[in-house]
């Protein structure tokens, strides 16, 4: 697994057991828990990471294939423990008003729209910000290969 993709997953970590740690009142945590359910939240989850683990597979073939098709599966299986995890950091940043109209939102049209959406546009994104990143690597590894007196190798 590569460092940033290992380091998103410790974020994760991180991050649900800081919410689990912090209390909230059962209001916002049921508001929390219907509002990730409008959003889809597991579903647009689930293919980012599916998206990542295609990334991984390509860069990590060392990896027996079998290996990627467990993870996947188990973490289709678990997404209810994913939820639980993810409830308290919702309850915890935003207040019980705020989840309620962010409910409104995503149970009204535009909200299930921008549901229906998301999935795609996040993979959009994520295609637009790796040719960024590309983008970027090139450019400071020819201005170090300019420094360094050697000419930048054509692209």
């Amino acid at each position: 697994m590569t460092r940033p993709a290992l380091a998103a997953l410790c974020s994760l970590v991180v991050f649900a057991s800081l919410g689990r740690a912090q209390q909230t009142d059962t209001a916002a945590t049921a508001t929390a828990r219907k509002l990730l359910a409008a959003t889809g939240a597991t579903k647009l989850m689930i293919g980012n990471l599916e998206s990542m683990i295609s990334a991984q597979r390509q860069q990590n073939p060392q990896v027996p294939p079998a290996f990627w098709d467990a993870f996947l599966a188990h973490a289709r299986r678990d997404t209810t423990r994913l939820v639980d995890m993810l409830v308290p950091i919702y309850a915890s940043h935003l207040s019980r008003s705020e989840l309620a109209e962010l409910l409104r939102f995503y149970n009204s049209p535009i909200g299930q729209r921008l549901t229906a959406v998301q999935p795609a546009i996040f993979k959009e994104s994520m295609a637009a910000g790796e040719t960024w990143g590309e983008e970027i690597a090139r450019m400071v590894t020819d201005s170090l290969q300019r420094v360094q007196g050697k000419p930048p190798d054509n692209r």
